[in-house]
Order: C-alpha cells, then structure tokens, then sequence
C-alpha cells in the first residue's frame, strides 16, 4: 500500500486479465489509499495484533485506531476479510487480547471469512543475523501445541471461522 500509484495502474489490468486479486496488508495506511485500490481487489488479508491500543503503539510503533477503522470500512462495503493474528509470546499471545480480536470479527466484520493464528516462528533469527540487526525475539521460545490449541479453542468459541498453523514446541 506505500506503492499504491503503481497498484492503481496494475490490479486494474490484473482483473482486466481475470486475475484473482488479493491484497496482503497490515492496514496501517489512510483510507484514501485503499479507496484507490479496493475496486480491483477480490480478497483482503489484514493483520490484526492487539486490540489493546496503548499496548498496540508499544510493540508496533504505531497506533491501531486506523487499522481497525479500515477494517470496518472494508467490511461496511462488502470486501472479504480473512484476518491473520501472529501469535506471539510477551505480544499477542495472551486470552485476553485473543478474545478482543474475535470479539472485533464477530461485532464489526461480518465479511470476514477466516480468521488465522499463526504460531510465532523464530525462522528470521538468521535474516536479522545476515543483517547486523538485533533479534529483540532471539530467546523467545515457540509456543507450546497445547498453548496455541487453548488459544484458538477461546477464538473458535467467539467465531467459528478461527483456525491455527504453525510450527509449535512438542
């Protein structure tokens, strides 16, 4: 969504030419962007974190006012949702914000259609490496088979639509 110039002169080709569209988004970008791409886009993946918003700006650097206001806004004019949640320990692996989320989907996105906890994975400790760049996860470990099925057993009970994968401890 940073190159949405560029995205406003190819996804029209790409429906034009029977593409299936999906736009992968952590939805941090004004709505004026998404108003420039959305006509040409079957399907949004949009990254929901943390509910919590003071929480949100501490481990992302960014409030989460305008990624759930754009959510609404999509699911107000009918785009399908598939929303992913990284599930990761010390951020977002808690009950709580888990049930926040699923409370979000179910209240406010009635076109979401998916809903994924994607198990934290430390497979980008060597990229960080490679990079001369600190790894602030390097000594968190990956979360238990048992940790993420209680986690997504409280989101199946919210919305039916939850589902997890990734690779776990055990």
């Amino acid at each position: 969504m940073l190159q949405v110039d560029f995205l406003s002169e190819l996804l029209p080709r790409c429906r034009d030419a029977g593409l299936h569209v999906a736009l992968d988004t952590c939805g941090a970008v004004s709505w004026e962007r998404y108003e420039r791409v959305l006509p040409w886009v079957n399907l949004v993946l949009l990254d929901l974190k943390i509910m919590d918003g003071a929480a949100h700006q501490a481990a992302t650097g960014i409030a989460n006012e305008i990624i759930l206001d754009n959510a609404r806004q999509m699911a107000a004019r009918g785009i399908p949702l598939w929303i992913r949640t990284p599930v990761i320990p010390g951020y977002t692996a808690d009950l709580a914000n888990i049930q926040a989320i699923g409370g979000f989907i179910r209240d406010e996105l009635p076109t979401a259609q998916r809903w994924d906890l994607l198990a934290y994975t430390n497979l980008g400790r060597p990229k960080y490496h490679r990079l001369d760049l600190p790894y602030v996860l390097a000594d968190t470990p990956l979360l238990t088979r048992a940790e993420m099925q209680s986690l997504w057993q409280a989101a199946a009970e919210i919305v039916s639509i939850a589902r997890w994968s990734g690779a776990t401890r055990d």
